[in-house]
């Protein structure tokens, strides 16, 4: 990024995240020098922030590092070396990253044959670091980090178990299901049924008791037909 693309007296780490948004496929270049480098790890930071199913965060790995040199964050993701073939299974992953109508395989391959020995030449007369750095890690740090990843690991599996334990109650429950649905439709027949016939039978006491008192009473019933 040239300095002019970061304003004077703004702060330049907030505007690298900007940039960065919108980002689809970002590659981070690895090397013995740069690996724990505070401003390589912000900006692996601001694009993992963006990460979902269409976006790719790849570290690139130069100066003969190895996938066991990279510590977490940014060894939580996978590492592409600096040979022809991962190269070339990078390529393909952002073809299918960047874009809805991906350059077909034969030609996107032939695009990157031609064009390889021209990167492996940059790759291979990169400038020598100015002192010796000695990125391997320790066996002690390598075993703590399985140690981690195995108790998240556990603690994942522990969740799925507890899901696990309700699996038997809904197998009991799915065969019943259509059973459970013709009894509750049976029930509000009746219910409705019921309201029907309760109301009918409403209806005929009203009109008994109507037809007892124009029989008690003629002369009554006469005058209020007469008056309606």
């Amino acid at each position: 990024m040239s300095e002019r693309e970061v304003q004077k007296g703004t702060r330049g780490l907030h505007e690298i995240a900007r940039a960065l948004e919108g980002i689809k496929v970002g590659i981070t270049c690895l090397t013995p020098e740069n690996l724990g480098a505070p401003w390589i790890l912000y900006e692996a930071g601001a694009l993992s922030k963006a990460l979902d199913d269409e976006t790719r965060l790849c570290t690139y790995l130069l100066g003969g590092l190895h996938f066991q040199d990279v510590k977490p964050p940014l060894g939580m993701f996978q590492a592409t070396k600096a040979d022809k073939e991962d190269t070339r299974k990078l390529v393909h992953s952002i073809n299918l990253a960047v874009g809805s109508a991906p350059v077909p395989e034969p030609d996107l391959d032939e695009i990157f044959d031609a064009m390889w020995p021209k990167l492996e030449e940059r790759i291979q007369t990169m400038p020598q670091a100015e002192e010796n750095v000695d990125a391997k890690r320790s066996p002690e740090d390598m075993i703590a980090e399985i140690l981690e990843l195995s108790r998240a690991d556990a603690n994942r599996r522990k969740n799925i178990d507890g899901l696990d334990a309700f699996i038997p109650l809904f197998e009991e429950l799915v065969p019943v299901l259509p059973q459970i649905r013709e009894a509750l439709r049976t029930a509000k027949k009746q219910m409705l049924a019921g309201a029907v016939a309760a109301a009918s039978s409403g209806v005929s006491t009203a009109s008994g008791n109507l037809a007892v008192t124009s029989a008690q009473h003629p002369a009554a019933a006469a005058s209020a037909a007469s008056e309606a």
